[in-house]
C-alpha cells in the first residue's frame, strides 16, 4: 500500500510541477546560419539577438547542422556562443535525414558534435530529425542506445510553423522591387505564430487539463529577425511566458522528456504510460500550408504577395 501511496504522490508532484509551467514557452530556430537574402547574414542574426533581449528574452535554442559552419558563418556561431544562447546538435549533413544505413546517423552526429565541442554553450543536446519522424523502429533503438551511451541530451520541439514559406514570399517581393508594407506583413507573421501556439494549447489543456511547457520552433530567416519582438509581445499579452531552454533542457527534474528518450514529442505519453502517436512534419508547406498561411496575409490586405 505504502508503494501506492509513494508512486501516487510522485504522480501528483509531477502534475503540480507541471502546473506550475503552464503556459511557458522556449524560443527556438532551425536552419540557421542561413545565406544573406534581403538581410545579411550577420546583420540578421544580430538583429535577432537584439530585438529578443529588447522583449527581455536573453537566450533561444539553436539548431546547427554544421555543414553550415564555415569560413563566411563561423563568426555568426561564435556570436551565438558569446551570447549565452544554447547551441544543439542538429548534424553535419542536411541530406541525412532520409539516409536509411543505421551506422550513417552516429558517424553524422559525432562529426557536428566535433566541430561543436569546443563553444561554452553546447553541451551535447542533440536534435535529430530522424528521431521524430516515422522513423524504422530497428535504426530508431540503435540511436538512441548511441545517443544515451555516449552521453547525448534530449531536446524536443511541440509546436512549429511554416514561417520559411511566408519568408519566401517576402524574399521574391523585395527581389522584384515592389514596395513591402513591413508593418502589415510583421502582423500576419505574429498572427500565424500566435495561432500554432494557442491551438496547441488549447488541444493540450482539453487532453491534459492543464498547459504544458512549448518549445516553439521558427527559422532564422529576415522576418524571424523582424517580428520576434511583436511575437513576444503578443504571447505575454496572453498570458504565455518565454523562458530559457536552458532552465529546460539541463535539468531533468523539470524536463520529464529525460524519462521518456530521444524521440518524445509530447507530454501524453509520459503522463499517461499510452503510446503517442508521432506527428508527421513536412519541411516543406504542402497546399494547405500555404493556404492558411495566404489567410494570414489576405486578413492584412496582402493579397499581392501569394497571388499569381
Amino acid at each position: 500500500m505504502s508503494k501506492i501511496i509513494q508512486i501516487s504522490s510522485l504522480m501528483f508532484m509531477l502534475m503540480l510541477s507541471l502546473a506550475v509551467s503552464a503556459q511557458e514557452i522556449v524560443l527556438a530556430f532551425t536552419d540557421t546560419l542561413g545565406r544573406a537574402t534581403s538581410l545579411d547574414g550577420t546583420a540578421r542574426s544580430k538583429m535577432l539577438i537584439r530585438n529578443m533581449a529588447r522583449a527581455d528574452v536573453n537566450q533561444a535554442m539553436f539548431l546547427i547542422k554544421t555543414k553550415t559552419v564555415t569560413n563566411n558563418t563561423v563568426e555568426r556561431l561564435a556570436f551565438y556562443n558569446e551570447t549565452g544562447q544554447l547551441l544543439v546538435n542538429a548534424g553535419h549533413h542536411p541530406s541525412m535525414v532520409i539516409r536509411q544505413k543505421s551506422f550513417g546517423y552516429p558517424i553524422d552526429i559525432m562529426r557536428a558534435n566535433g566541430i561543436l565541442e569546443p563553444y561554452e554553450n553546447y553541451r551535447k543536446h542533440v536534435h535529430f530529425p530522424y528521431l521524430y519522424g516515422n522513423s524504422d523502429p530497428a535504426v530508431l533503438a540503435q540511436l538512441q542506445q548511441f545517443l544515451a551511451e555516449h552521453n547525448y541530451l534530449p531536446t524536443y520541439v511541440t509546436t512549429r510553423v511554416h514561417d520559411d514559406y511566408m519568408n519566401q514570399l517576402y524574399q521574391a517581393r523585395v527581389l522584384s522591387g515592389r514596395s513591402v508594407d513591413i508593418r502589415a506583413i510583421e502582423k500576419a507573421y505574429v498572427s500565424m505564430v500566435v495561432k500554432a501556439v494557442t491551438r496547441y494549447d488549447a488541444r493540450a489543456q482539453m487532453m491534459l487539463g492543464f498547459s504544458p511547457r512549448q518549445v516553439l520552433l521558427l527559422h532564422e530567416n529576415d522576418l524571424a529577425a523582424y517580428c520576434i519582438i511583436g511575437v513576444i509581445d503578443e504571447l505575454n499579452k496572453l498570458g504565455f511566458k518565454i523562458i530559457s531552454p536552458e532552465k529546460v533542457f539541463t535539468d531533468p527534474i523539470s524536463n520529464p522528456y529525460f524519462k521518456s528518450g530521444f524521440s518524445a514529442t509530447g507530454y501524453m505519453a509520459y503522463v499517461t504510460g499510452l503510446p503517442e502517436e508521432k506527428p508527421i512534419w513536412y519541411e516543406i508547406a504542402n497546399q494547405k500550408d500555404k493556404e492558411e498561411i495566404h489567410g494570414y496575409l489576405h486578413e492584412q490586405g496582402l493579397d499581392s504577395m501569394y497571388a499569381q
